[in-house]
């Protein structure tokens, strides 16, 4: 049976927990894309703890802008911005070197597309952890129900919970692990072992 899961920007280790758990999965389209959600921000581990990466949008409709139509607004330079932060936080890490060219790449690419954007980096999270999941898009809105996992692994305030790091990070510390941080982090940190991380849960 296929998921229903919402877009997310180098979605949580929680997302791709659940990623993980379906031969296949549906990347919801058709919603109001809503404020302040993991759609379209990430947590990196910083020197100085957890830093939030959010990438700035414009929707046509306003909040009636369905997922599939917002695009990605280029009025700051927030792809750099973006990839200096990551690269200031992970560019010891122990996969850094192997991953970063591809991580640069999938930033800095000129696609508008919000949809289109975050879709290609699923994508080659799935393949980097051959995880071996198919994505498709949602062709209709589906109505949000009971722990509906497009407000559980996207809330602003979902998976919050500080955890022990299953591996050694890059800035290990008491708060610097919990399951809504960016996948980034275990990649970069543990590289194909990541998958252990994602499968084990």
């Amino acid at each position: 049976m296929s998921k229903l899961l919402p877009a997310s920007y180098f979605g949580s280790i929680a997302y791709f927990q659940e990623l993980a758990k379906h031969s296949h999965v549906i990347i919801e389209a058709k919603e109001h894309f809503p404020k302040q959600t993991y759609r379209n921000r990430c947590d990196i581990v910083s020197a100085d703890g957890i830093l939030s990466l959010s990438i700035p949008t414009k929707k046509s409709k306003g909040s009636k802008t369905p997922t599939d139509a917002v695009v990605l607004s280029n009025e700051e330079n927030w792809r750099i911005r973006h990839w200096r932060a990551i690269t200031s936080a992970y560019q010891s890490a122990a996969y850094f070197d192997h991953y970063n060219s591809e991580v640069k790449e999938l930033l800095l690419n000129e696609e508008k597309n919000y949809l289109q954007f975050t879709l290609a980096i699923t994508q080659r999270v799935i393949d980097w952890l051959e995880l071996g999941t198919t994505l498709s898009l949602s062709e209709e809105f589906e109505p949000i129900a009971k722990n509906d996992a497009r407000i559980e692994l996207v809330g602003k305030n979902a998976f919050q919970e500080i955890e022990v790091a299953p591996y050694i990070q890059v800035f290990p510390g008491k708060s610097n692990f919990r399951k809504s941080i960016s996948i980034l982090d275990a990649i970069f940190c543990e590289g194909p072992l990541a998958r252990k991380l994602i499968m084990d849960d």
